[in-house]
């Protein structure tokens, strides 16, 4: 199979509730939307200030009462409905100036994993208010996590016309930016994606996502186009931690990234310690663990592997990810879990109808290992199961350039399968003329046993037929003797 793609995923900011109606999901400081520039500066626009003291009243009373029930655990589906109608009904009763509790109701269905309800409440939401920004940008997170990734692009891109001033849209546009980059290499999204995340730094300097996301565009600038801009991506993963580190923060994503610059070095002891550190700040940081995936399959050590890849399938965008599932079915074929292995490789299928690989690593699962270690009586089904598989990829890949090398050894282990069963027919015809010869000869051998049991028989019978005509010569004798003594 080939190398596993390096890929740091997009920051997913959904939205929770807070005291204040800001969301927050995870991390602290500028990093969520609610921090800095996040609901509250979108109300703002709206001017949540002049609400009435009785609208500010209903908003808190089903706040609190939201927030002491998720302190108890997961909330039931019942919990879910009635939490975001009673949200929505608050913007029903005192209309704009609590766009905040219309927008609650999407995110408690986010929250409870209802995304589809949840889109319809923040579609609902930028048609009522269209200034409402964190509305645009969790359907971008919606559509980002759906793999549709312009359409999540336009969203974020709403977002921001929505309020200048917002900053995590604004931080989820320049990660659009900056994949769209990773995947086309335009100076034109460079450029744009750079000047999204400058915007943001010149206003909030101790912005974690903003770092994180610089840092990744000029790594991936290094690595496509110039390899001096990863001396940059460098120096921003350094600033960044001096100022994240007076905040006491510590951030996976840069641990993450400064795994694929040893990478880059080829230094992957550093780069396996710094995707470890990503790890245990985050244990279930995707990125992190494809990444050290990666190099323990290089060093075959499968169930490292194998663990790390089960923790970033679990992802919403490695679910989707080919390169996840053709490095959990290497790991597991190496484990020998072959039963494993085989579904590994046909959900990859199922991901990436299109890429060959699959196919070749299925054939490669039947002739290599499945077959190899059969027991009993040599069955030729798993190796014409291999062969399937074989004719299947170079059929797929047989006019890629880039699986020239796999698609010729591929045709060579078809030759090699046909050539074994022929060397095996005749092999049985060998045994089976080996055979004849046998029972021929142990014919013949009996048939000799046989005939010199016979010869030995007569050869008994004559000697005892002699000795009894020799007996009667000597009693004639002995009368003629008498005849003379007479």
């Amino acid at each position: 199979m080939q190398k596993l793609n390096r890929i740091i995923g997009l920051v997913a900011l959904g939205v929770a509730l807070g005291a204040t109606g800001a969301c927050k999901r995870g991390g602290k400081g500028s990093k969520d939307p609610g921090a800095a520039g996040g609901a509250a500066a979108a109300a703002a626009a709206l001017d949540p200030t002049k609400a009435s003291a009785e609208a500010k009243k209903d908003f808190a009373d089903v706040a609190k009462r939201y927030d002491a029930a998720k302190a108890k655990g997961d909330l039931s589906k019942g919990e879910c409905d009635a939490f975001a109608k009673d949200f929505e009904a608050v913007y029903k009763k005192h209309g704009k100036q609590m766009t905040v509790a219309y927008f609650n109701a999407g995110a408690v269905w986010d929250e409870c994993g209802d995304i589809e309800k949840a889109e319809q409440i923040y579609l609902a939401v930028t048609k009522a208010v269209p200034k409402y920004d964190l509305s645009y940008n969790n359907l971008g997170v919606i559509y980002w996590n759906r793999n549709q990734e312009e359409k999540a692009l336009s969203f974020f891109q709403k977002a921001v016309e929505a309020n200048i001033a917002t900053r995590a849209p604004r931080n989820n546009l320049a990660a659009a930016l900056r994949n769209k980059y990773s995947s086309n290499g335009d100076q034109s999204t460079f450029t744009e994606a750079e000047r999204t995340l400058q915007r943001v730094l010149a206003v909030d300097s101790s912005n974690q996502l903003a770092y994180e996301n610089l840092a990744r565009l000029y790594y991936d600038r290094g690595r496509i186009k110039d390899k001096s801009y990863l001396l940059l991506a460098k120096l921003v993963i350094d600033q960044a931690n001096r100022v994240l580190k007076s905040e006491g923060i510590e951030s996976a994503d840069l641990y993450n990234l400064q795994g694929l610059l040893h990478m880059e070095e080829n230094d992957q002891v550093a780069a396996l310690r710094a995707f470890k550190k990503a790890a245990e700040l985050n244990p279930k940081h995707a990125d992190a663990h494809m990444n050290m995936a990666l190099i323990a399959i290089r060093f075959r050590d499968y169930g490292t592997a194998e663990q790390s890849l089960e923790i970033a399938i679990k992802d919403q965008r490695q679910k989707k990810n080919v390169e996840a599932y053709l490095g959990l079915g290497v790991a597991q074929r190496g484990l020998r879990k072959y039963q494993d292995a085989e579904k590994a490789f046909k959900k990859a299928i199922d991901v990436a109808s299109s890429d060959p690989r699959p196919l070749y690593n299925l054939g490669i699962l039947y002739h290599e290992h499945i077959a190899a270690t059969q027991e009993g009586e040599f069955s030729k089904t798993p190796y014409n199961t291999a062969k399937d598989y074989y004719n299947k990829f170079v059929a797929k890949a047989g006019g890629k350039a880039d699986f020239a090398a796999q698609v010729e050894d591929a045709k060579n282990r078809i030759g090699a399968i046909d050539q074994l069963f022929k060397d095996i027919e005749e092999m049985k015809k060998l045994e089976e003329e080996q055979k004849k010869m046998m029972e021929l000869e142990k014919k013949q051998q009996e048939e000799e046993k046989k005939r010199l049991l016979e010869l030995e028989a007569k050869a008994r019978a004559a000697a005892a037929g002699g000795g009894g005509g020799g007996g009667g010569g000597d009693a004639g004798g002995g009368d003629a003797g008498g005849g003379d003594s007479k």
